[in-house]
This record gives structure tokens, sequence and C-alpha cells, in this order.
């Protein structure tokens, strides 16, 4: 395959043409995966003997990477992992933010429960500097604050329901139970709702930045859109003749199919004439399957910017054009009436000698 690639492409374009990274990778796999064969045929045991020919056998697991190349033709799995990593800075400021929370309510607990603690103690020894005992329910999830971070976590994750550490903070304080019901509502409601959000806008944004999954979902709409026009043109060309005049066009909008699936691209079908005109590119009164799927296309959706530019254009040229008529016409308007008064004067001189010969 490796040859096959050089051969077709030649070297330059093979090591410095678009996908110069992936062919180089790929000569590399290749030229190890040889390097290896050779070397276990020559001497088997050689790479067992000697550590530093060890690396040789990555090439075997390397060849999984090339997979990643089928992401450019793969736009669900490519959009997928590019919609992952583009969160990743999202998902970092989360686990801060996430942080900050746990700390805050761990030591806030964590000292409620070791007050609790302290107190039982001491009222149960009656030594204020006996060291503080809890119950195991409160050792197994508030006895420090790594263990009501871990436990802070685990009630949000599904790593434990949060009425298992609630109970034992119900023998503790109402503040205790209050300050854990706050921040349940707090990270799931809030905070959690929050991210999640934020990650499908940001996955969203991604996937409309990335111009290869942009190209790829447009063609696919495209491709759509076309097979759906050569059915309908298919159904309106009742005589199979290959060409749809304005009347079949006009029996076909009648139909509540044809006129809804127009309306649903933006396509006003209330002046059929209007609309065969506008689709019939050649003006030779008929439309043909290539005519009416370009036409629709064109048609379909509200003006783009390019087909306002050449109005634009169109109209500019078009006053260039009515001005210079103008200019022409008052020229020749000038000339018209300067042609008038010679031929007045040239009358005058040509009758002056018989109104001379009459008066004598």
């Amino acid at each position: 395959e490796l040859g096959f690639m050089m051969l077709g492409y030649g070297l330059n374009k093979f090591f410095f043409g678009r996908d110069k990274w992936w062919n180089v990778f790929d000569f590399a796999i290749v030229t190890l995966s040889a390097l290896e064969t050779l070397v276990q045929l020559w001497a088997p045991g050689l790479l067992a003997e000697m550590r530093y020919m060890r690396f040789l056998r990555l090439a075997r697991a390397l060849r999984g990477m090339r997979v990643v190349k089928l992401l450019r033709y793969v736009s669900a799995l490519r959009t997928l992992i590019f919609s992952i990593i583009s969160t990743t800075g999202s998902l970092m400021w989360t686990l801060v933010l996430l942080l900050l929370i746990f700390y805050c309510f761990s030591v806030i607990l964590t000292q409620i429960v070791t007050d609790f603690c302290r107190e039982q103690t001491v009222n149960l020894l009656g030594d204020d500097n006996a060291v503080p005992r809890c119950p195991p329910e409160l050792q197994m999830y508030w006895s420090s604050i790594p263990e009501s971070i871990l436990t802070l976590y685990m009630a949000i994750s599904g790593g434990v329901s949060w009425i298992e550490p609630l109970q034992p903070l119900r023998e503790v304080s109402a503040l205790a139970v209050a300050c854990l019901l706050l921040y349940v509502v707090l990270t799931v409601f809030a905070v959690l709702n929050v991210v999640t959000g934020v990650f499908c806008h940001t996955a969203i944004e991604s996937a409309t930045a990335d111009k290869e999954i942009v190209v790829m979902s447009q063609m696919q709409k495209q491709a759509t859109q076309a097979a759906a026009l050569r059915d309908m043109f298919n159904e309106i060309d009742g005589d199979d003749s290959g060409m749809v005049s304005v009347q079949e066009l006009k029996a076909a909008l009648e139909t509540s199919k044809m006129s809804s699936f127009l309306e649903s691209m933006d396509i006003s079908t209330q002046d059929v004439w209007t609309l065969f005109m506008l689709i019939d590119s050649d003006q030779n009164g008929l439309i043909d399957l290539d005519e009416f799927v370009t036409g629709c296309q064109q048609l379909h959706g509200p003006a783009k910017s390019i087909q306002i530019a050449r109005m634009s254009h169109e109209n500019k040229v078009t006053r260039q054009t009515i001005k210079k008529l103008i200019a022409e016409i008052h020229d020749l308007k000038g000339e018209v009436q300067q042609w008038k008064r010679d031929i007045s004067i040239a009358d005058s001189d040509c009758l002056k000698p018989f109104g001379d010969q009459a008066k004598e």
C-alpha cells in the first residue's frame, strides 16, 4: 500500500504534500515493521536479549493510530471527537469550580461534625482534653476534610445517594442538614445544569467552526434536497416526457403535498407563472429536470448576500446605462435643434431671391 501511494503521488508530493505528516508516519511505521521482521528472521532471540531494540515492537501498537485518518470521512465520529476535545478547557474550569464548592462545604460540615463529636466525648469521659470520637456513620462520611470532599463528590456523581450521608447529620444539628441540602440544591440544580449548557454551547460552536464538518453537512443536505426535488419533478411530469409545462406545474401545485413541500423550502407558490419563469432559465417554455432542481435550490430560503450583491451590481450598471442614454439623447436633441436652425436658415436664404423678384 505504501509503495503504491509513493508511486502514484510521487516522492515530492508524498513527503511534502497536504498529508505529508500522515505519510511520514505511515513510512516510519512500515520501516520499523520491516526492520523488526528482518531482525527476527536474522536473529530470532535478539529482540528479547537487547532491551533497547524492544521499541521496534511499538510499531505494531502504533498502527492503530492510523484509524484517526478515518475522521475526515466519518462526519458523526469527527464531530463527536472534536466536540469532546473543544470542551476540555471548560472541563478544567468546571473542576476548579467544583473543587472550590467541595472545599467550602466540606470545611463547614467537618467543623460542625468535629464540634459535635468533641462535645459528645467530653460529656462521656468528663475530660476536656479527650480526643474526639465520632460514631461509625459520621466517621465514614465526615471524619476529615478529604473524606467530606469525597462524600460531597459522590453525592452528586452517583457514587452514593445523598440521603445516606444526610442521615447521620440529623443527630448532629439542623444547621448541618440545611448545609448539605443547600449544597445539593446549588450543585444539582444550578452548577451542573449551567455546566451542561456551557458544554453543549462549546460543542456546537466547535462543530460549526470546523470547516470540513460544515462542508460535509452542507453537501449531505444539498444531496438530500436534490433527491427530494428529483422525486417531486417525476411526480409533476405525468406524461414522462422529461419536461414540465406551466400547466403541469400549476396542476401539481394545486395539491397540498407539492405546495407544502415548496413552502417548506421558503418558495412562494402564490404566483405560479412567475415561479415558472424564474425556474425556466433558457426561456423555452418548458422546464427539464436540471432546471427544476437548480432553480428550486437557488430560490430556497431568503435572499443570499451574493444575490443581493448581484442585484446591487445590476442596478448600478443599469443606472449607468440610463445616464449614458440620457446624455446621448440630450446630445442628439441638441444636434437635431441645430439641424433645424441650419435648415431654416438655408430655406430663408433660398427664398430670399424670389422675394426680391416679387417686389420688382
